[in-house]
């Protein structure tokens, strides 16, 4: 019961507008007034919002758990636990892999209005038979976010208590990932397997290759359950494909990418300033040089009128000299 209190109080400051508000990060955070969830597949995620989003680098995972749906097809997701580079606020994503449906039984995506379907309707609707043979479809990757404790984390809270938490992943402090590592991580995971097939790439495998991914690239990841139930259909082992490794190296090269073109992007703006930088020097230059030419050009100007007033005065001086000398004359004479 106690455990819950600060989540409960947490829930009533955000009620009455109290609480502080949550970045404004697209991709990872909701306003507490919003009130439904946004939606959005993988890659326009990925692109969009989060791969040049610096800001993305200080948000750090804190645990990522498996849930198993207990009724149907068993369908497998993913939730992450993603801190604010401030530590107050908490976003929640949930990363998943369906087929493509029909286009008119889903809308299309939107990553600005709000959720597009909610999540407990995406999930594929396959029989045994299904499971026995094989079937290939377009896959169908998504993420849903929100900010805990918000009124857009509600239903995707309900997602995950109707299914069951089978195994979690906790990162201590200094080993997860940050968003935008996981955001690369679930985007190569994606594209290494861009189709829905039901023998070996499904929600399954999808979710299977992700979180076997984060233990092998984050080492001092903790897992609570080792044998659990994921990958199972009616207590039957369904065959996935292995890919953890070649994602891990996809995952290596992307990384190893992205910093080159962020040491590329860094140069060139050190290179954009240097030169913005000569540009000022060198105004600065002509302005002191034009200063200083319009400084002697103003003293020259006062010389001038100096002599020219001291002509004048002395000019002045020999009327009244002239003045005086032709008043004595005149006073002789008298």
């Amino acid at each position: 019961m106690f455990k819950k209190l600060p989540r409960f109080l947490q829930r009533l400051l955000c009620m009455l507008g109290m609480a502080p508000e949550p970045p404004e990060f697209n991709g990872l955070f909701t306003v507490y007034g919003q009130r439904a969830f946004l939606t959005s597949s993988i890659e326009l995620w990925y692109r969009k919002c989060i791969r040049d989003n610096p800001f993305t680098l200080d948000c750090l995972v804190m645990k990522t758990s498996w849930y198993k749906k207990q009724n149907g097809v068993e369908h497998e997701f993913l939730q992450f636990d993603i801190l604010s580079p401030d530590r107050v606020h908490t976003s929640i994503v949930i990363a998943e892999r369906d087929a493509t449906q029909p286009t008119d039984t889903i809308a299309p995506l939107d990553t600005t209005t709000g959720a597009v379907t909610p999540p407990d309707a995406i999930t594929p609707s396959f029989s045994s038979q299904d499971i026995v043979g094989d079937s290939t479809r377009g896959a169908h990757d998504l993420v849903s976010y929100a900010t805990l404790d918000g009124s857009a984390s509600a239903e995707l809270e309900r997602k995950c208590k109707k299914a069951a938490q089978i195994c979690t992943l906790t990162f201590p402090e200094g080993v997860g990932p940050s968003a935008n590592e996981l955001a690369t991580l679930l985007y190569v995971t994606s594209k290494h397997e861009p189709t829905y097939t039901i023998t070996s790439t499904q929600c399954y495998w999808f979710v299977d290759t992700v979180f076997e991914a984060l233990k092998s690239l984050f080492l001092g990841a903790q897992q609570d359950i080792a044998n659990h139930r994921g990958g199972m259909w009616n207590r039957v082992r369904i065959r996935m494909k292995e890919s953890v490794d070649e994602v891990c190296g996809k995952y290596r090269a992307a990384r190893t990418a992205l910093a080159e073109e962020a040491e590329q992007k860094h140069r060139a703006e050190q290179q954009q300033e240097e030169e913005r930088q000569w540009e000022r020097e060198q105004r600065q230059v002509a302005e002191e040089v034009a200063k200083r030419e319009r400084e002697k050009c103003q003293a020259a100007e006062e010389q001038c009128q100096a002599a020219e007033e001291q002509a004048q005065e002395m000019e002045e001086e020999r009327e009244r000299e002239l003045e005086a000398s032709r008043v004595g004359a005149t006073a002789q004479q008298v």
